[in-house]
């Protein structure tokens, strides 16, 4: 009989599993490379616009404690200067008044009036809906006014409640105004008065 002699070394074969789970390995490797990079290239873009809005937001912020600082500073005014300030805004209003009054219906109430730089807040109570429309025409035709914006109109009973003899009374339009002065008439008007 003749011996079996093998002189080349024993190999076993690998599994294909102990294959599989190396190349799973690999990849997941891979993966999670490839995953932090992004996240790095990410991140560096978002420190790059979080710098630039920081920088922004510094500049923004000195500029408003520039301007909290000149806002805490006296500002110095002499008293010819605030003459002629006040001078320069003011009018006379006794002839808006005057106008306002011309128009309304003899039935007709001003109530109650306010003035701002360049308008004029007013309600007037009125009897019917006709007067109010009249009133609004007649003083858009007046030389002082601009313009008329309706600012509301609402009704009440102009009778007290207590009178149960009393007859059955319509109930009245309250309207809110706002008019906008032509105050380059007014000065006029007041220039040729003096």
């Amino acid at each position: 009989m003749i011996p079996d002699i093998n002189l080349l070394p024993q190999r076993e074969r690998r599994s294909a599993s102990g294959n599989w789970l190396v190349i799973l390995f690999g990849a997941l490797f891979v993966v999670a490379l490839i995953f932090m990079i992004v996240q790095y290239i990410f991140a560096a873009k978002s420190i790059d616009t979080l710098g630039s809005e920081q920088s922004v937001l510094t500049s923004e912020n000195e500029i408003l404690e520039e301007e909290l600082i000149a806002l805490r500073e006296p500002v110095g005014v002499d008293l010819e200067t605030s003459v002629r300030f006040v001078e320069g805004i003011s009018y006379p209003v006794s002839p808006l008044i005057v106008e306002l009054n011309r128009y309304l219906d003899e039935h007709a109430y001003l109530r109650n009036y306010s003035f701002r730089e360049d308008t004029l807040s007013f309600s007037v109570d009125f009897e019917t809906i006709t007067e109010v429309s009249v009133y609004i025409d007649n003083l858009l035709r007046s030389p002082y006014v601009k313009d008329v914006i309706v600012g509301g109109m609402s009704t009440f009973d102009p009778t007290s409640l207590e009178d149960e003899n009393q007859f059955k009374v319509l109930d009245r339009f309250t309207n809110t105004f706002e008019v906008l002065i032509d105050l380059d008439y007014l000065h006029e008007a007041d220039g040729d008065a003096k």
